[in-house]
């Protein structure tokens, strides 16, 4: 009795493997950011639908309209270089900024340097050289 339930079973499981088909959104931020998420893209983002299938044995699968793949691991792989462009320019404006702002700080500290309580004057100076040292971390 348990048998042909389970036959049954894997044989409907099996057939319907190769007919799986999930959604993917590909959304493109207006500074080019590029997301492949499984929900709808939030505030001013171009979205794309992307169907997501299973590529020859199963384990990885590919994004049909984008070049970009999925690894066993679930990650998403982008093939495009202007992609890959638009991340590393991305990361070089936030280190920028980084590097403003530690500028920024080390400045209200110097004045700080200038007046107030002894207290104050050896706080700014541990905040500048902790700064400094970001700074240089970051190579500012």
């Amino acid at each position: 009795m348990r048998l042909p339930f389970a036959v049954a079973f894997i044989v409907v499981v099996t057939l319907a493997s190769p007919l799986a088909q999930a959604a993917m959104f590909k959304c493109t931020s207006p500074d080019g950011t590029v997301a492949f998420q499984a929900v709808p893209c939030q505030g001013g983002a171009k979205q794309e639908v992307a169907d997501v299938r299973p590529a020859g044995g199963g384990t990885t699968a590919r994004l049909a309209t984008t070049g970009a793949s999925v690894d066993g691991a679930g990650r998403v792989l982008i093939a495009n270089d202007g992609q890959q462009r638009a991340v590393a320019d991305r990361e070089e404006t936030q280190r920028r900024d980084r590097c403003r702002s530690y500028r920024d700080a080390i400045d209200r500290q110097s004045a700080a340097l200038d007046s107030g309580s002894e207290s104050a004057k050896q706080k700014a100076a541990r905040e500048i050289n902790i700064q400094e040292r970001k700074a240089q971390q970051d190579r500012c």
